[in-house]
């Protein structure tokens, strides 16, 4: 049996700008509307400017052990995202769920500007807006999972791992920021896994275990060092990774796209 629900290991997308830049991210089913959610820093820049033109979403199929994968086109020329003014967050609305012909579930139907240019074996997964947990439900000292896609990490020439498929970390609930709307877990992460869902693992008594998303990856907390030479007056400042990462609630996500449940 997995440590995690095996449909929860296909919530991560990878982001990939036409320009190069990456990121990670989710889709939000809310209604029938299908959102991609991510941090806003991966789709605007410093100037607030969107990053590039085009995005390519590679959604893993909701089997583990289909290799295949879901690719859409956005062009943000045309569907602009969304950003939420004061939180790390940002949305693009896909399109509407409508049933297949044989009712047998669901199909997107895209709005102007999506285009779908590859089709898995096996259906993608959307995230139940009502089946997340806002941030006064979150339980410090729970386990935690995060997936991504850190693209920053190991040598692209000679690459230890597949770009391309998401990977799993664990770690805690370390504490919560009410008035951030951030959740603070003891969990690194790495460039590029800015966007991607966090799951916590909750124990219900007699009922098993549940597994909710609490929010979506903004960034790790640095460890500062500031080395100071005396005699040349010379001040060199280190930032490393101190394990800790900051999670924009899904609170913040349901502010930016208007959801109520």
């Amino acid at each position: 049996m997995r440590a995690i629900p095996e449909d929860n290991l296909a919530y991560p997308l990878l982001i990939k700008f036409d320009t190069g830049s990456q990121g990670s991210g989710f889709l939000l089913r809310a209604d029938k509307k299908v959102f991609l959610i991510t941090a806003k820093h991966v789709l605007f820049d410093d100037d607030k400017k969107i990053r590039g033109s085009n995005i390519d979403l590679i959604i893993p199929a909701r089997d583990i052990n289909d290799d295949s994968v879901h690719v859409y086109g956005v062009d943000l020329r045309v569907l602009a995202p969304i950003a939420h003014p004061n939180s790390d967050v940002a949305a693009i609305e896909m399109g509407e769920l409508e049933k297949t012909e044989t009712g047998e579930g669901y199909k997107l139907i895209a709005n102007s500007g999506v285009t779908k240019k590859v089709s898995g074996k096996t259906t993608m997964i959307q995230v139940d807006a009502g089946k997340v947990k806002l941030l006064e439900e979150v339980l410090i000292s729970n386990n935690v999972f995060l997936s991504g896609y850190p693209t920053s990490l190991g040598m692209a020439d000679s690459p230890q791992f597949d770009y391309n498929k998401p990977l799993l970390r664990k770690g805690i609930v370390a504490n919560v920021y009410k008035n951030h709307g951030t959740i603070i877990i003891d969990c690194p992460v790495y460039y590029g896994n800015s966007g991607g869902p966090v799951v916590e693992v909750e124990q219900d008594g007699l009922n098993g275990l549940h597994y909710k998303i609490i929010g979506l990856v903004s960034q790790f907390i640095p460890f500062v060092q500031k080395w100071v030479n005396t005699r040349n007056r010379l001040v060199n400042t280190e930032f490393e990774n101190s394990g800790y990462s900051v999670v924009v609630a899904m609170d913040k996500v349901f502010e930016l796209i208007g959801y109520k449940r």
